[in-house]
């Protein structure tokens, strides 16, 4: 599968000033540029200002003279350059300016020069550019790990054979990370040097060392070789391919093996980093060398403060150069995020990487003198045992040094006061590096303010970061009390369960020099991140800290670089031909997506997602790029033949035929900047190369297009004969967006490794290890290389199983396997989506039992909102003592005693930008399911004013278990297995599961299914949406007989919203409309308002579909649409309302994004005909009243429909439950029209649909299992289908096959007098009768079932509380069904048949046709006989068993196939 990153859009604007400043506002500007990856608004003040080197010599500083590609043949490159200076100033002075060439890679040189000699240089023959020698600054284990990178993956042995060149501060040798005992001697190819000092050696590990100090000036802290005293260059050497060193910690924290990406790969050091920065003679000095030497992969962390232009850039220059000899070079993005815009590497030749975090962080606590804790972060290796006086750093300044309180609160060097601050913590306004109270004596340092505490870091004294609130606190105790103290813990080492998400100090995109090119391109882990250090230089980087460590923990897109460099050179491993532009394009088309949620800035912190490098080893294709499309790409930014030629060395040319846009540079992402949203069109060239299987067909998926664009791929299947092959297409994007920043994805897709289940039915008994069984299969059909990377997840728990990557063909071998039911791909389910319990006669004072309490639902569904009241667990006592689950607990979400576990699931282990990785609901519909179920009780909840009342679940008391199935709308059926296996191991009673799918499935290829069955083995009833499909016959989902199918059925409350019309006359229509307009507004059809340009007419723009409304007709104004829809065109062409009109039902109102009313196709005549009579029609959609609708209950249009399509004649659904206009607890971060740009949010939300259907089912079930805890599933069932309300085929013709059994009635549930119990005894009879083999079901069963003419029971001797029949023969029907009813009601009872509605033609028998009881839980059975002929296509009738008291009554139904 290869994905291209995101589509962004954003409003930018850039403006040339000589401050340097940037600054950024939310005003749109009508010139402002529209980025289609991202919209977002943002004003830019850009300017140079230089830091040059000062040179001794009259006011000279040092500029660097790039000069382009290095002359072919032999050249005397320090003739050359002395030559060009002399013309400037004369032989006297040119070799004493000379102070570097570069001549080995490249050609170019530093000179000191004034002003006005740099001039005069920038225009003579040959020079590229000049620009100053500036300072740039270094960016400154688990995390391999942590990306699915662990220590055993696959390797190759030329892994040896790699060379990293580390640009940085050096690197400490003798670190155990850079040990080469078991190297050998370095690659042939290398040429390289080691600059052999007496404190300097290199070995077979690092193979060459050099440094570079053009000024030849040292600090007093240098050390004058390759060595590093910083401790930055070993650290990120380290990273990228340090050697395995086992119990690495810094002092304790993160202990663990430390290694870099490639532990067997070279190292080259580069040395160009100093006490005071890195200066860009330096740089280009290293890529002249590091190139030269024969490395292939350089890795520079380093950046400065401003972007330059590609060829004023050292680092674009070297890596232009590297990228011409096929090295890729790795870059740091730079640390001043969260600001847009602050990248600083991002030139298309190289790989720009943000930082990401990792599931690691330190937390320190600080305790004051009142006992009162507060948790900060820090990475604090300090104990100080004891409380100290605390001081608040604004009441001790320095006055002597000239500070006064409002400068000394900041704890600068120098503004406190020693003699006030020793020995005493002293809190301060702001994270500082802790030098100013280090220096000042204090003895700890508190330090709180707003700033995001993402990343923890060292400090040189005890120390922790606090928020502005904790330091709010924490100085009201400092002036409540004259003796304040205070102590900081030791930091304990925590879980970050949100990661990965890129740290606010990484910086973001846009790339300001080429807008249309995405940067950063990737992100990869650089948040407290172990690695070598060394001994000699502070753990905090602060003078004066004397822990010597080998190890530290330090953060900075210093630290992701170095993982992206070792992932690249992971790859370069095993595919040592490939240009870095494929080694590129393979990293970023396999990463981890990211969310949107976490950084809104989205591909702008990201890029193409999080780095995964065992992916990217096989990337199937790439997006390649040589030196020829980079000189295209320059053209076509407005460089001249001349610079350019000057720069390749060769005979480039920029003509019409070559001036490429950045739209069509070859590269694995798409970027999109537009002046207007309202209308963008964007075109793009791309071609890929197979480097998969040789014969493949890739088929183009976009994910996640937003609303209002459309985004087409041409062609859109692409097929391979051979490897290297390369094919073109074109993606086009075109349509307006209601966002400022929207992204989607492309994902090239041939199917290769689809994920497929693989069931293999119960759980062997005993101890068994499922990870070895499964691997072991796996290696039978895909070999042992792949079975490990290929096996995705085991379920083992409950029932037997796992999901894997395969090849059709190996899907088929597997298929054949012994121990295999089936095998059937991971598809994607979609979600089914308070006076409901009033109606059905469920009151809130209805007799409850203590043991409601231990009742524990699990709901499968899309998470929960936990701080929503209907959650609150005030009175509750701990969990029941039988529950085993878990929560994964997130510094975003924790359970309580009504939330006992929580838990999520995502077998790709890829998110969408909307995604909370999390149990945390972020779409509404788990949230609103669970509190239907089992919230608690919450007076005056409603919907904006609408549905006003208390809402509450149907068992108030019982607990929720959360199992997050279901993300941006679709459940994939690998994670709703993992949940069933769960579930049913944690201790459950009732499972509820609003999802399925289109089209129902056989039942051991269906995931709800298998997991119902496996609940119900262990006395879980799993309760299920019938579907939304409706009102289709054939068209229910959920069709296992051991299931509860439920429909839904309306309550007595709809919703009408009046459209007034300029003639003042007012049509009612339906919808949940929370807006008022208070005014008239002009009414327009929209077939009078087609979209032109975009291809639309009339015809289509009456219906108002996707972008077919032309926005400067209809904005404004109320639009009439000629069907019911979303109503999202009209909201993106940016109408203020809109009337639907056409035939279809009127059961359901829904809420729009902006107002609306769905009328009757009449009355749209009616008003189509007003707007037609006046020349300035106006109309006004008023605000939604509640009114009653006397018809319900009956089952709503979209509800999905029986017949059951996988055994005829076991009737579906079951039965109904309210399922239209619910309202329950809604996500209050999801729009309650579920559409973006909706900005509406609620507490509570009215909803539609099946899903809203099943927790009524579910919570009335668990309501029967709180009085008669050791029901069956079965008995649980049979009471609530033989108690319901029947209701009536006049109102719903599909009559059974609409509702089932009829509505629910929990309170006569709870007594229904005779259940029709069955156990998996009962069902294994029934599949036998399916013609499922005895080998089959005993893998389901995991015991020694056996399917004879004993046992092989047809669907009609299942004992279901329902009758259903089919034929294809309405001339003659005879069949005989065989029951058993079970006595839960009067221990001496009898009851008598009675058979009500018997249809014409048709003779419906019971023998006997009374039962007499003599015991609570005596069986008795029955015979039911049907014979006769049909007269009509569907007929039905009832079965009720009365005993006076209870009316046992079950539905027959009979019908033609036919």
């Amino acid at each position: 599968m290869i994905k291209s990153g995101g589509l962004k859009a954003q409003v930018y604007i850039h403006v040339q000033s000589t401050r340097m400043c940037i600054a950024y506002h939310l005003m749109a500007r009508k010139n402002s540029f529209l980025w289609l990856l991202f919209l977002s608004l943002i004003c830019t003040l850009v300017c140079t200002h230089s830091t040059a080197a000062a040179s001794k010599d009259d006011g000279r500083k040092e500029y660097i003279v790039y000069m382009g590609a290095k002359p072919a043949g032999d050249f005397s490159a320090s003739a050359i350059h002395t030559d060009m200076l002399q013309q400037v100033f004369g032989s006297s002075r040119a070799s004493n300016s000379l102070v570097r060439s570069y001549k080995r890679s490249f050609n170019g040189f530093v000179a000191k020069l004034t002003e006005e000699e740099m001039q005069q240089m920038k225009g003579m023959d040959g020079v590229v550019s000049i620009f100053p020698n500036e300072k740039k600054q270094l960016h400154t284990t688990r995390s391999w790990d942590f990306v699915g990178f662990p220590q055993k993956v696959k390797r190759t042995s030329v892994e040896s054979d790699i060379i990293i060149g580390v640009l940085d501060s050096g690197i400490w040798p003798e670190s155990e990370s850079f040990d080469d005992e078991g190297f050998g001697p370095p690659p042939s190819k290398w040429i390289g040097t080691c600059q052999g000092f007496s404190n300097f050696t290199c070995n077979n590990k690092i193979i060459g060392a050099k440094y570079y100090r053009s000024s030849g000036q040292f600090g007093q802290e240098d050390l004058q070789s390759p060595r590093d005293s910083e401790g930055h260059g070993t650290h990120t050497a380290s990273t990228a391919a340090g050697g395995l060193v086992n119990m690495a910690s810094l002092m304790g924290f993160g202990l663990g093996t430390a290694r870099g990406g490639v532990p067997s790969a070279r190292i080259a050091v580069y040395k160009i980093c100093w006490s005071d920065g890195c200066f860009h003679a330096d740089t280009l000095a290293a890529f002249d060398d590091a190139i030269a030497d024969g490395v292939d992969i350089i890795s520079i962390s380093v950046g400065g403060k401003t972007h330059r232009n590609y060829f004023q850039d050292p680092i674009a220059i070297g890596a232009f150069h590297a990228m011409k000899k096929r090295i890729l070079t790795s870059a740091s993005a730079g640390n001043d995020g969260p600001r847009l815009a602050s990248i600083k590497n991002f030139s298309p030749w190289s790989l720009s990487v943000a930082a990401s975090t990792i599931d690691r962080d330190f937390f320190t606590k600080v305790q004051l003198g009142d006992s009162n804790v507060f948790e900060g972060v820090s990475i604090n290796t300090f104990e100080l045992n004891d409380m100290y006086p605390l001081i608040y750093g604004g009441d001790a300044p320095n006055t002597a040094a000239g500070f006064s309180g409002d400068r000394s609160r900041f704890c600068y060097p120098r503004t406190l006061n020693p003699n006030l601050v020793k020995g005493k913590i002293v809190l301060c306004d702001i994270e500082t590096s802790g030098v100013g109270a280090f220096l000042a004596g204090a003895v700890g340092a508190l330090m709180a303010d707003t700033r995001s505490n993402d990343s923890s870091r060292s400090f040189p004294l005890p120390a922790s970061h606090l928020s502005a609130r904790d330091g709010s606190s924490i100085a009201n105790y400092i002036k409540s009390t004259s003796n304040p103290t205070a102590s900081i813990f030791k930091s304990t080492e925590g879980s970050d369960t949100l990661a990965p998400y890129v740290v606010s100090f990484s910086s973001r995109g846009p790339n300001p020099a080429s807008f249309d090119l995405l940067k950063p391109d990737i992100a990869a882990p650089g948040v407290r991140i172990l690695a070598a250090w060394p001994p000699i230089s502070p753990v905090s980087g602060v003078k004066g800290d004397n822990r010597e460590v080998l190890y530290n923990i330090i953060s900075g897109t210093s630290m992701s670089c170095p993982h992206a460099s070792g992932a690249a050179a992971y790859i370069k491993s095993f595919h040592p031909t490939w240009s870095p532009a494929a080694i590129k394009s393979a990293l970023m088309t396999t990463a981890t997506p990211m969310s949107a949620k976490k950084n809104p800035e989205a591909e702008f912190a990201y890029g193409a997602g999080n780095i995964d490098p065992v992916k990217a080893i096989d990337p199937g294709l790439v997006y390649d790029a040589d030196e020829i499309d980079y000189v295209k790409f320059l053209c076509g930014q407005g460089y001249s033949t001349r610079a350019l030629r000057l720069v390749t060395g060769d005979d480039s040319v920029c003509s019409a035929a070559t001036n490429g846009t950045v739209w069509n540079l070859n590269y694995p992402s798409f970027a999109l900047s537009s002046l207007t949203k309202e209308s963008i069109t964007g075109m793009f060239n791309r071609t890929v190369t197979n480097v998969g299987s040789s014969v493949s067909t890739y088929k183009a998926t976009v994910i996640g297009a937003p609303e209002g664009l459309e985004i087409q791929v041409e062609p859109s299947i692409l097929s391979f004969t051979s490897l290297m092959q390369k094919l073109s297409f074109v993606l086009k994007v075109e349509g307006k967006v209601g966002d400022n920043i929207v992204s989607a994805s492309l994902v090239w897709d041939d199917g290769v490794h689809q994920e497929y289940i693989v069931y293999m039915g119960a759980k062997p008994a005993g101890d068994f290890s499922a990870s070895a069984i499964h691997t072991n299969m796996l290696e039978q059909v895909s070999g042992s290389g792949r079975a490990s990377s290929s096996l995705v997840r085991s379920y083992k728990r409950s029932f037997n199983g796992f999901v894997a990557k395969l090849t059709e063909e190996e899907m088929q071998q597997m298929k054949g396997m012994d121990g295999v039911v089936s095998v059937f791909p991971n598809e994607k389910k979609q979600l089914h989506t308070t006076r409901s319990w009033d109606f059905v006669g469920f009151p809130r004072q209805v007799k409850r039992t203590s043991f409601e309490s231990d009742i524990i639902i699990g709901v499968l569904d899309s998470g929960i909102w936990p701080e929503s009241d209907s959650f609150d667990d005030k009175g509750f006592g701990p969990p029941p003592r039988k529950w085993k689950g878990t929560c994964q607990g997130f510094s975003n979400f924790t359970c309580n005693n009504k939330i006992i576990g929580a838990k999520y699931y995502k077998s790709d282990g890829k998110f969408s930008p909307e995604d909370l990785q999390s149990p945390r609901d972020s779409e509404g519909h788990g949230t609103h399911t669970a509190s239907t179920a089992a919230g608690g009780l919450v007076n005056m909840a409603s919907l904006m004013g609408l549905g006003l009342g208390t809402a509450r679940g149907g068992v108030p008391s019982a607990r929720i278990a959360v199992y997050k199935t279901c993300w941006s709308g679709f459940c994939a059926d690998a994670d709703t297995l993992a949940a069933f296996d769960d579930a049913i191991a944690d201790g459950v009673d009732i499972i509820s599961i609003s999802l399925g799918g289109k089209t129902s499935l056989n039942y051991f290829e269906d995931p709800n299914a298998i997991g119902a069955f496996h609940a119900m083995k262990n006395g879980i009833l799993t309760s299920t949406s019938a579907g939304n499909e409706g009102p289709r016959l054939v068209s229910v989902v959920s069709v296992s007989p051991w299931s509860l199918s439920v429909a839904a059925s309306t309550i007595d409350r709809k919703f009408l919203t009046e459209v007034l019309l300029g003639d003042r006359k007012v049509y009612k229509g339906i919808s949940i409309n929370t807006f008022e307009l208070n005014g008239m507004y002009p009414l327009i059809y929209g077939g009078d308002a087609p979209n032109t340009r975009a291809g639309f007419r009339g015809n289509t723009s009456r219906f108002c579909e996707i972008n077919s409304l032309n926005p400067n007709l209809v904005k404004g104004k109320i639009v009439l649409c000629a069907a019911l829809g979303t109503g999202q065109a009209a909201f993106l062409a940016g109408a203020v309302g809109t009337v639907m009109a056409d035939g279809g039902p009127k059961d359901t109102g829904y809420i729009y994004p902006l107002p609306a009313s769905h009328l009757t196709a009449g009355d749209g005549k009616r008003i189509a005909h007003y707007i037609s009579s006046t020349s300035n029609p106006t109309a006004s959609i008023l605000k939604s009243i509640e009114v009653s609708d006397t018809l319900a209950p009956y089952v709503p249009s979209f509800s999905s429909r029986g017949p059951n399509n996988i055994t005829h004649d076991l009737l579906k659904p079951d039965l109904t439950a309210p399922g239209v206009h619910i309202l329950a607890a809604w996500s209050p971060i999801y729009p309650i029209s579920q559409m973006s740009g909706d900005n509406r949010v609620a507490q509570y939300n009215i909803l539609s649909g099946t899903s809203m259907a099943c927790p009524h089912a579910t919570g009335a079930a668990a309501y029967i299992k709180s009085f008669h805890p050791t029901w069956s599933p079965a008995a649980i069932k049979s009471a609530l289908m033989t108690t319901a309300t029947p209701m009536s085929a006049r109102k719903n013709p599909e009559a059974e096959f609409a509702y089932g059994a009829g509505n629910i009635d929990p309170v006569r549930a709870v007594h229904p007098g005779l259940v029709y119990d069955a156990d998996e005894i009962d069902f294994v009879n029934f599949l036998c009768g399916e013609g499922y083999s005895v080998q089959t079901l005993r893998k389901v069963t995991g015991d020694h079932s056996v399917c004879s003419k004993a046992t092989n029971g047809g669907v009609w001797g299942l004992n279901y509380p329902s009758f259903a029949l089919s034929t294809s023969n309405k001339e003659s029907i005879a069949r005989t069904f065989h029951r058993s009813v079970t006595n839960v009601g009067s221990p001496m009872s009898t009851y008598k048949a009675i058979v009500i509605g018997a249809p014409k033609g048709l003779k419906i028998n019971v023998k006997p046709n009374i039962l007499s009881f003599t015991s609570i839980g005596q069986k008795l059975s029955f015979v039911l006989k049907v014979e006769g002929r049909m007269v009509e296509d569907i007929v039905s009738a009832s079965l009720v068993w009365d005993d006076g008291l209870h009316k046992v009554r079950s539905p027959i139904i009979v019908y033609s196939v036919q």
